[in-house]
């Protein structure tokens, strides 16, 4: 009772021969090599950073040399990947152009994306004074991301509460707000043995199910990730650490034996979620809320008070640096190495070789790559573990049609979707009525014909927390003539789903049938993908004011089907399209409701289109009588977007709604080619 005992935990002893030798050199995580009929491409993605800790761009496939235990490879792919720089993207633009998310949704967005992950440790015990912090250093991180960069948040305990990948900075700023933190007050046994609370930085048995369930979030994460082959993703984990040290940790032992056994198992499940981060090419930052921890600290319960939170730092260093990430630790203004990291997984090169050995026993092998460039930093994986003899496992058949689509954590990609979805109010009930609009595109055959597909579409709506809300199952042939010209066309599905006010996601999957005249002529013949969005969906019955989803229209229309399907809930042929021509008639329409029982008033509704630049190009105000709102106390607005006074570039379209107490808002984002 009360002993201290020195663990040695050999599980994390491999954990050396992962981290690479040397200051200027660092692991990202690769991708195990795939072994089937015989030995395949081992992947490896590198960052080239010059004195600065730019990305040197521009290298090619005879700038690197890659040596796996000590013999050259032959490097038989390369492709670089270069998107925008966070830091250096342009500042003049106006903030909407990064802050307002567009209202449609592409699965095809995740080809040209960085993928970021936010995860807020709200298991591992924190100081309280630690908790706000937190949020902050999780709103800098989304501050910091550029207009394109797709990003979850995520929590380790509080699942509900966290917000599936998205674009809208709103979204991701409102679940970091929905924190809370574990305070370290886990209940535990001093160095005497007295009943005590332990600090945050001393390793608690007690508090095992915390630990596991941060590190099972990790692992999960990973794999999850993993649908995304062939690309780095960045994982920054908002946490203090857990307090136990790498490969011989001192435990306060409650209960003989028994805490030796729990942190076993931790280096085990540690173990497991950072080789599923290196599978999966996931590179961990690990961003300390602590920051600039003064000793002796009142506010902060240390088990060090001269080195306050000490073992917490390196469990953060350990998982950053064996999954390719850095920590952002011991600093108050965290922006530029958040910034950093934006970077460095923004422009990287992909290089595939084929090892030399065939082996497959389950061995290390140590790498290194070299650029051929003076003065440059190269981060790249120092080894991987060979695989071992696969053992056959009879695969689970598949769920039939769409359904197999809407489970990921990111929507399948092999067809191409767009989706676009907005609640009105249905009169005289409560739930509102989703119009749902996806947009197909597919290959043109080279020849003029009639092309009759037919598709398998699911839309399901899911609670925060996972649980299933409303669906509908539906099969919608499609017929569409094409010209012979070649090229893409496209056409659009329209459908209905009824949900009670509330926050969901939405997720649409879609499997376009191989049966119909055309349908074989293009590899995408029964294929599927999928697309997910977010929707807030007003209570329309009780708010004193508040304003349907914003619905477009286009003139040349686009091929929309079945007919009628959304007649009842607009009057006009809502459409996913965002981009129009300066010839195109546009249609915009919403409603506008004054609910509960007090009397309709009069409102007024301004309409306002900015530039990229801020700058107005339209504006009017029109006053909205009682009368129109009529016994369903709906407003119907409807009006041109004027594309043919406009120049080239991106817009913002907002619609406002204000009555004596009450306002309501929407935007939608669009351009003019």
């Amino acid at each position: 009772m009360g002993r201290v005992a020195a663990v040695v935990v050999a599980a994390l002893l491999l954990f050396a021969t992962l981290s690479a030798p040397g200051a200027t050199t660092q692991n990202p995580p690769q991708a195990i090599p795939r072994f089937r009929t015989g030995v395949e491409l081992v992947l490896l993605d590198v960052s080239v950073l010059d004195a600065d800790r730019r990305p040197v761009r521009g290298l090619t496939a005879g700038d690197f040399i890659v040596v796996e235990d000590g013999r050259p490879q032959n490097i038989a792919s390369f492709s670089a990947v270069d998107l925008p720089d966070v830091i250096e993207e342009t500042v003049s633009a106006a903030a909407w152009v990064r802050t307002v998310a567009s209202d449609v949704r592409r699965n095809t967005d995740l080809k040209d994306r960085r993928i970021v992950v936010i995860v807020m440790d709200d298991a591992t015990p924190m100081p309280a004074v630690e908790v706000p912090r937190a949020k902050t250093l999780a709103r800098r991180a989304i501050e910091a991301l550029g207009p394109g960069d797709l990003a979850c948040v995520a929590f380790t305990l509080d699942k509900k509460s966290g917000q599936e990948f998205t674009q809208d900075r709103a979204r991701l700023l409102a679940a970091v707000e929905r924190f809370n933190g574990a305070i370290d007050n886990q209940p535990g046994l001093s160095r005497s043995g007295m009943p005590d609370t332990i600090p945050f930085d001393a390793f608690n048995a007690g508090a095992a199910t915390l630990y596991h369930a941060t590190l099972d979030t990790l692992r999960g994460m990973a794999d999850s990730l993993a649908e995304l082959p062939e690309r780095r993703k960045a994982l920054m984990f908002v946490s203090v650490g857990i307090p136990f040290e790498m490969g011989v940790t001192e435990v306060v032992e409650g209960g003989g034996t028994g805490a030796t056994g729990v942190l076993r198992q931790l280096a085990v499940d540690l173990q497991d979620s950072l080789a599923a981060a290196q599978r999966a090419n996931v590179a961990i930052y690990g961003l300390d809320p602590g920051g600039l921890r003064a000793p002796g600290d009142q506010a902060v319960r240390s088990a060090e008070p001269n080195h306050p939170g000490r073992l917490n730092a390196d469990f953060l260093k350990t998982v950053s640096e064996n999954t390719g990430g850095f920590t952002v630790v011991d600093t108050n203004a965290p922006e530029q190495q958040i910034q950093q990291i934006l970077r460095e997984n923004a422009s990287y090169y992909l290089l595939g070789y084929a090892p030399s050995n065939g082996r497959a026993e389950g061995r290390f092998r140590r790498l290194e790559v070299k650029v051929k460039r003076p003065g440059v930093t190269v981060r790249a994986r120092n080894g991987y573990f060979e695989p071992r003899p696969a053992t056959a496992k009879k695969a689970s058949a598949p769920a039939p049609g769409a359904a197999s689509v809407l489970g990921g954590i990111l929507p399948k990609t092999d067809l191409p979707i767009t989706l676009a979805a907005a609640p009105f109010a249905v009169p005289g009930q409560r739930d509102a009525a989703l119009a749902v609009v996806l947009s197909i595109q597919r290959p043109a055959p080279a020849r003029a014909m009639r092309i009759d597909d037919s598709m398998d579409v699911r839309v399901a709506a899911y609670a925060p927390g996972g649980q299933h809300r409303a669906s509908t199952h539906q099969i919608i042939p499609v017929g569409v003539s094409t010209s012979g010209l070649g090229g893409t066309i496209g056409y659009e599905l329209l459908l209905r789903l009824d949900v009670p006010p509330g926050r969901y996601q939405l997720r649409v999957a879609a499997q376009r049938s191989p049966q119909g005249a055309g349908a074989t002529d293009d590899d995408t013949s029964g294929k599927s993908g999928g697309v997910y969005a977010d929707l807030d969906v007003p209570d329309f019955s009780k708010e004193a004011l508040s304003l349907s989803g914003l619905a477009l229209s286009v003139s040349p229309s686009v091929v929309s089907g079945p007919k009628g399907a959304l007649a009842s809930v607009m009057p006009i042929v809502p459409t996913t399209m965002r981009e129009f021509r300066t010839g195109d008639r546009v249609t915009a329409f919403l409603q506008a409701y004054q609910g509960g029982a007090r009397p309709v008033v009069a409102a007024t509704v301004t309409v306002r289109m900015v530039d990229a630049q801020g700058a107005s190009v339209f504006e009017t105000t029109e006053a909205v009588g009682p009368e129109r709102f009529g016994a369903a106390r709906a407003a119907d607005l409807r009006f041109d977007v004027p594309t043919a006074q406009l120049r080239r570039g991106p817009y913002l379209l907002t619609v406002e709604a204000n009555i004596s107490k009450a306002s309501a808002r929407r935007k939608v984002r669009f351009a003019v080619r």
